[in-house]
C-alpha cells in the first residue's frame, strides 16, 4: 500500500514537474530574442582619451564604429561643462563670490545693489558672458526648460548676465571641517560649499558633439538632466532635441540620481517611452548585483511594462585592469565584459576607455589592443549566438497564479516525501500526511508574492535534500553489501549515484526558475533572496540522514535515534577528529562567504586565470566547488562504503551534499540564461566524474599503502 502512495505521490510530481518544463521552454523562447547588445561610448570620456593621444575626437569614433562600437551617449550641456570647455562665461554662487576681495569690481552695481539688499540670494548662481550667441543658447535653453520665475536676465553695459534662483537644498558641500582651539577642544564645524546643482542643471545640447558622433556613423543616445524644483517641461524638451537633431530614441539611460520628471512629472516621460518604445536602461551596481538606485526608476520601468534592459557600466577599478593577471594587455577587461553580457543578461555596455594600469589614470591609447580586445569579445559572444548590434529591451512575461498552484503542489508533495524519508518513518498512518499538500497548492491563489519566492526557497531545500536522499540510501546499499567491489564497478555506480543526484538537483532548479520566470527577476529588479541559507540547510538534511540509516544501529523508532544521537555527543573525540573538523569549518565558511558579490573572500589570482581559462575554451564555465570537490567526492564515498570505513563515507558523503544545492543554487541566479547554467551544471558533471574515476585509483593506492603499513607494524 505505501509503496503505490509512493507512486502516485510521485506521478503527481513528475505532472508538475511538466508544467515546470514548459514554463522554462517560454523563458528559453525569450532569451532567444535577446541576443543583440550594444556599445554605447561615452562622450566625455572619449573626449579626454583623444585630448591623451595623438588623434582627434572625430578619429576614435570612427575607429570604435569599425570595433563594433554602435551609439555614443551625451550629456545635456550644464554650466560646469561649459566653463570646463573653455567657453567665455563665468558663473559664481553668490555666497562665495561675496567671500573674495573687491568682489564687487567684477560685477555691474545694478548686480551688486541686488546681492546688498538681499534680491539676489546667497543660494542663487549669477551667470555673466560678453558672448552674445552664448547668452542667447542659455537663455533659449532655460525657456525651453524651466519656469521664467527660476531666472532674470539683464543686459548691462554690453554684459550679458544670467541670475539663477536657488535654495539651500540646491547647495553641494565638501567634507566637514572642525576648527579646534590650542587646548585641542573643537570650537565649531564647518562644510564648504564647493558646488551648486544649480551649474549642473541641463541647459541645451551641443549640436558639434552630436554632428561628430553622426559624422562616424554612430547612433546618438542624449542624457538629460531632471531638475526637481522645476521638472514640468523636462520630458517635452527631451522629446524637442530627439527631433531637432533627427534621432530615433531607443535607450533611455538615467542621468543623475533620479528619472526625468521626478517628482510628480514622470508622466510625460513615461507617455513618451511608450510612443517611442524606448528601452530603458537599468545600469548594474558596481557589486554586480541588481542596479543603481534612482528616484523614480522602479516605478518607471514597471509602469512601462517592464521595457527595459540590463546596463553595465565601465567602472574605474575595471576600467584599470590592463595587463592584469599577467595578461599582455586588456585581456582582463574583455573578460569582464564577456561574462556581464553572457551571465548576466546585460545588454548594454556603457563603454569608457581603459587606463593603461592600475591606479593610473592615464588613458590606454593604443589602437590595436582596443581592436584586439574588440574583435576577440565580438567572436566569443558569437559562440552564444549573440551579436553586437542595437540593443532592445526585453518581452515582457510572467506566469499565472493557478500555475503557480500547480508547481506548489508538486513542491509540497515533494516537501512531504523528504520528511518521510529523512526521519524514515514507517507508520501506516504517515501517508496522510500527503494531504496537507492541498492546502499548499492554494497559497499561491491567495498570497502570490510570498508563494513565489516563499516556494522557490522551498524547491531548492527539499530537492536538494532529495538528491542527499538518493545517493545515501544507494552509498548505504553498498556500506552494507558483503560483495567485494572492483574499482571499475565503484567507478560506475558512482557515476550512476552522481548523475541519479544531479537529475534531482535539476528537478529542483527547475521548479526554482519557473516560479521565478518572470521578467522582474530577468532583469534582477528583484531577486531571490535565501540562496546562503538554501545551501546551508541541506548539511542539516545529511546529518539527521546519516545519523538515522548509518549510525542507529537499533530499530527505526525515535528513541533509537536520540539514543543514537546521545551516544555520538558522548563518543571519545579524537585529536585527529578535531583537526578534521578545523578543515571542514574552515571550508564550510569559505563555501557560505564566497556565494555571491557581497564578500571580502574572493577567489585567488591562479583560481581566477584558470576560470578564465576555462571560460576561452568551453561554453560556459563550471563551478569549482561541484567539479573539483562535490561530485568526486560521491566517488571517493562510494569507495570508502566499499572498504567499510563510517568515518570517511560520512566525511565524503558530506562533501557530497554540496553539490546538490550548488546545482539549484546554479539557476537560482534568473539574470543567467538558462542554457549557460545548464551547459555549467552538465560540464561540471562530466568533469567530476572524469576527476571522480581518478581518485578511485588514488583511493584505492593510499588504501592498499595503509593495509601494508599495518601489516608491517603487528
Amino acid at each position: 500500500m505505501k509503496l503505490k502512495v509512493e507512486k502516485i505521490v510521485f506521478i503527481f510530481i513528475c505532472l508538475s514537474l511538466l508544467v515546470g518544463l514548459y514554463t522554462l521552454y517560454q523563458r528559453t523562447e525569450i532569451e532567444k530574442k535577446y541576443k543583440t547588445a550594444e556599445i554605447v561610448l561615452d562622450y566625455n570620456e572619449m573626449k579626454k582619451l583623444a585630448d591623451s593621444s595623438q588623434e582627434d575626437l572625430s578619429y576614435w569614433f570612427k575607429k570604435f564604429k569599425e570595433f563594433g562600437a554602435e551609439s555614443v551617449a551625451i550629456q545635456e550641456e550644464t554650466l560646469n561643462l561649459l566653463i570646463e570647455a573653455g567657453h567665455d562665461i563665468r558663473a559664481e554662487i553668490v555666497s562665495e563670490l561675496i567671500k573674495e576681495y573687491k568682489w564687487q569690481d567684477k560685477y555691474h552695481e545694478e548686480i551688486v545693489k541686488g546681492i546688498r539688499e538681499n534680491n539676489i540670494k546667497p543660494a542663487d548662481v549669477v551667470v555673466t558672458t560678453e558672448d552674445e550667441a552664448l547668452f542667447s543658447y542659455l537663455v533659449s535653453g532655460l525657456e525651453e526648460r524651466y519656469n521664467s520665475d527660476f531666472y532674470e536676465t539683464y543686459i548691462l553695459d554690453n554684459v550679458y548676465y544670467l541670475v539663477l534662483k536657488g535654495t539651500n537644498d540646491d547647495m553641494y558641500y565638501g567634507e566637514t571641517d572642525k576648527v579646534i582651539n590650542i587646548h585641542g577642544k573643537g570650537v565649531y564645524e564647518t562644510a564648504k560649499v564647493v558646488d551648486s546643482r544649480l551649474l549642473n542643471i541641463g541647459i541645451g545640447y551641443d549640436p558639434e558633439k552630436i554632428y561628430l558622433a553622426k559624422e562616424a556613423g554612430l547612433d546618438v543616445v542624449l542624457r538629460p538632466i531632471n531638475f526637481p524644483t522645476y521638472n514640468e517641461k523636462l520630458a517635452d524638451a527631451y522629446r524637442a532635441a530627439n527631433e531637432k537633431y533627427g534621432l530615433q530614441p531607443r535607450i533611455y539611460l538615467v542621468h543623475g540620481k533620479e528619472i526625468l520628471g521626478f517628482p510628480e512629472n514622470e508622466e510625460n516621460l513615461l507617455s513618451y517611452i511608450e510612443e517611442e518604445n524606448i528601452a530603458i536602461a537599468l545600469i548594474e551596481s558596481s557589486n554586480q548585483r541588481e542596479h543603481l538606485e534612482q528616484e523614480g526608476l522602479d516605478d518607471l520601468v514597471k509602469d512601462s511594462g517592464y521595457q527595459a534592459l540590463r546596463a553595465f557600466t565601465m567602472w574605474d577599478y575595471i576600467r584599470e585592469r590592463n595587463k592584469y593577471y599577467n595578461y599582455k594587455g586588456a585581456e582582463e577587461i574583455e573578460n569582464t565584459m564577456f561574462r556581464a553580457i553572457t551571465e548576466r543578461n546585460v545588454r548594454v555596455i556603457y563603454f569608457k576607455p581603459f587606463f593603461e594600469k592600475k591606479d593610473s589614470t592615464k588613458f590606454l591609447t593604443d589602437t590595436e589592443e582596443y581592436e584586439r580586445t574588440f574583435r576577440s569579445l565580438e567572436n566569443r559572444l558569437s559562440k552564444h549566438n549573440i551579436n553586437l548590434g542595437k540593443a532592445q529591451a526585453m518581452d515582457e512575461f510572467s506566469i499565472g497564479s493557478k500555475r503557480m498552484a500547480v508547481m506548489s503542489f508538486g513542491i509540497t508533495l515533494a516537501a512531504i516525501m523528504l520528511f518521510i524519508k529523512m526521519f524514515n518513518i514507517k507508520h501506516k498512518y504517515a501517508n496522510y500526511l500527503y494531504l496537507f499538500s492541498l492546502p499548499g497548492a492554494m497559497v499561491p491563489l491567495i498570497m502570490r508574492n510570498l508563494a513565489e519566492k516563499g516556494f522557490a526557497f522551498g524547491a531548492a531545500v527539499v530537492f536538494s535534500g532529495l538528491a542527499i536522499y538518493f545517493f545515501t540510501i544507494n552509498v548505504r546499499k553498498i556500506y552494507y553489501s558483503s560483495k567485494k567491489y572492483t574499482n571499475t564497478e565503484i567507478m560506475l555506480r558512482s557515476t550512476l549515484i552522481l548523475a541519479g543526484s544531479v537529475m534531482i538537483s535539476l528537478a529542483g532548479a527547475v521548479f526554482v526558475v519557473s516560479l521565478l520566470a518572470d521578467v522582474k527577476y530577468m532583469l534582477e529588479m528583484d531577486i531571490f533572496r535565501g540562496v546562503k541559507l538554501a545551501q546551508i540547510l541541506p548539511f542539516g538534511i545529511f546529518m539527521v540522514m546519516y545519523i538515522i540509516y548509518f549510525m542507529n544501529k537499533e530499530d527505526d523508532s525515535i528513541k533509537s535515534v536520540i539514543n543514537t544521537t546521545v551516544r555520538l555527543l558522548n563518543k571519545e573525540v579524537k585529536i585527529y577528529y578535531g583537526i578534521i573538523a578545523g578543515i571542514l569549518g574552515a571550508v564550510a565558511y569559505i563555501y557560505i562567504s564566497r556565494t555571491g558579490h557581497e564578500t571580502n573572500v574572493q577567489p585567488s589570482n591562479i583560481e581566477m586565470i584558470s576560470r578564465n581559462f576555462m571560460e576561452y575554451v568551453l561554453l560556459a564555465r563550471p563551478r569549482t566547488k561541484e567539479f573539483l570537490i562535490a561530485f568526486p567526492a560521491i566517488f571517493a564515498a562510494v569507495y570508502a562504503a566499499s572498504k567499510k570505513s563510517e568515518f570517511y563515507t560520512g566525511i565524503f558523503m558530506l562533501a557530497g551534499a554540496i553539490g546538490t544545492s550548488s546545482v539549484i543554487n546554479t539557476f537560482s541566479h534568473i539574470r543567467t540564461p538558462i542554457y549557460l547554467s545548464f551547459a555549467r551544471t552538465v560540464i561540471a558533471l562530466l568533469f567530476g566524474i572524469i576527476i571522480g574515476c581518478v581518485l578511485v585509483l588514488i583511493c584505492d593506492a593510499c588504501y592498499k599503502l595503509f593495509v601494508k603499513v599495518q601489516e608491517r607494524l603487528k
